[in-house]
């Protein structure tokens, strides 16, 4: 038996490979989860702003607000079907909110539809500009 002619990896190019593997996930995983907490952040904002028109909508017609997300299935298709997304989100202070609840709720008292106890106006990053909604 020869073991010369076996073709193969030497330890030193493994481990080579192996560094250069974590070094890109390194840097992609950040890119990845930081991406994600901006995509959940878009739909909670959008959700929020959706409910938000047809909580007025609802007042608009009753005089009163609703006390429940299912007040709205007159104005929203499939009201009941939405939820916010799981995993982490961007708050305009600059901290991380990561989102456990299973629905969006009404707060009758302040007249606005929150996430986690958050109102539309919080959600958002400071990097993305003050305009918009907030």
């Amino acid at each position: 038996m020869k073991f010369s002619d076996d073709a193969g990896f030497s330890m030193i190019e493994l481990i080579v490979y192996i560094a250069i593997v974590g070094i890109i996930l390194a840097v992609a995983v950040p890119k990845y989860n930081n991406a994600m907490a901006m995509a959940n952040t878009a739909r909670i904002q959008s959700d929020l702003y959706t409910l938000e028109g047809a909580m007025l909508m609802y007042y608009t017609e009753k005089g009163t607000y609703p006390t429940s997300l299912g007040d709205l299935s007159e104005y929203i298709k499939n009201v009941e079907n939405i939820h916010p997304p799981k995993g982490k989100c961007l708050l305009r202070d600059g901290s991380e909110l990561e989102i456990t609840t299973d629905s969006y709720s009404i707060d009758a008292d302040e007249q606005e539809v929150k996430c986690q106890g958050h109102p539309l106006t919080d959600f958002g990053s400071r990097k993305a500009g003050g305009g918009g909604n907030g």
